[in-house]
């Protein structure tokens, strides 16, 4: 009696071990046919999603091309300059014109304005302002509630660490920006310094431009953000949407950031096709040489 007990939890543990066997194999096979697919599905995004057509054929192009009669003429901007060297380097050495705008107050900010005019570029300050979010713009922001003489001090203050700078655009600033009083002494203060100002549009309810002509200060708008996403394939469809609009315009102003790793790459690819396409590149200070505001700059 012992003994056929004995067999029978044998066999019952017996049983049960091959049950947990196949339990084990049947769930590492939904495991990896879940990840396949995903995978899978995420290669097929990627594959459906086209190079835009003004990248899709590189050619070889002198870098001095002077362009006659362009389809356009683009105003790259890479904000969020001053935080390290190494992340500036790759744009220095790209062979189009670019202009940089640089955050005040930073450990590298001297170093950077240095490093830019040494390179032959072209430069703004990246004036820090208040956000909506109570996040930090940093050092040398502009805030709500400051008066004229306050602005003045701090823009004369952040402009110690630069050389010769003839406009600025805002860093943050989605509280700023939309602020009437805030807005009109800044623009009083670059008016005085016969400065320019470069919307960045951080905010849809920005008054920039309404106190700008309130003002009388030489004015733009950004028309596009190139790095809203870091992947390769979003930047080139902010590209393409920006020849869009200086085809139908004129120009268009597009901003990248520093630290986008790819973005120096990517305009390096680009620049001997745009050049071929019949695209100028030209820097952010000479739109506003002879004028003084930028009409319907936004889009």
């Amino acid at each position: 009696m012992e003994k056929k007990r004995l067999k029978a939890v044998v066999i019952l543990l017996s049983v049960i071990l091959v049950l947990l066997f196949f339990a084990i194999l049947l769930l590492e096979d939904k495991t990896g046919t879940s990840d396949s697919f995903e995978e899978s599905e995420t290669l097929m995004d990627t594959s459906e999603q086209k190079e835009p057509e003004v990248i899709q054929k590189k050619i070889v192009s002198d870098p001095e091309k002077v362009v006659e009669s362009p389809k356009g003429v683009l105003y790259f901007v890479i904000d969020d300059v001053g935080n390290n060297v190494f992340q500036l380097e790759p744009f220095l050495k790209l062979p189009m014109k670019i202009t940089f705008a640089v955050l005040p107050g930073l450990k590298y900010t001297e170093e950077a304005v240095k490093l830019i005019i040494g390179a032959g570029k072209d430069y703004i300050i990246h004036q820090p302002m208040e956000a909506v979010g109570g996040q930090n713009p940093g050092p040398g922001a502009l805030l709500i509630g400051m008066d004229e003489e306050q602005v003045a001090a701090v823009l004369t203050d952040n402009l110690k660490d630069y050389h010769g700078v003839r406009g600025m655009n805002n860093h943050m600033g989605s509280a700023g920006t939309a602020d009437p009083e805030l807005m009109s002494n800044l623009f009083k203060v670059l008016k005085e310094k016969d400065m320019f100002f470069l919307d960045s549009r951080t905010t849809a309810k920005s008054v920039g431009r309404i106190a700008a002509e309130a003002v009388g200060i030489p004015f733009a708008e950004r028309s596009i953000f190139l790095d809203n996403s870091k992947e390769r394939i979003s930047i080139l469809g902010a590209v393409e949407n920006g020849l869009n609009i200086a085809e139908k315009k004129g120009h268009a102003i597009m901003i990248g950031h520093i630290w986008t790793e790819e973005l120096a790459d990517i305009l390096l690819d680009l620049y001997p096709t745009l050049l071929e396409n019949n695209y100028a590149l030209n820097n952010l200070t000479d739109l506003f040489i002879g004028k003084e505001f930028d009409e319907d700059s936004w889009y």
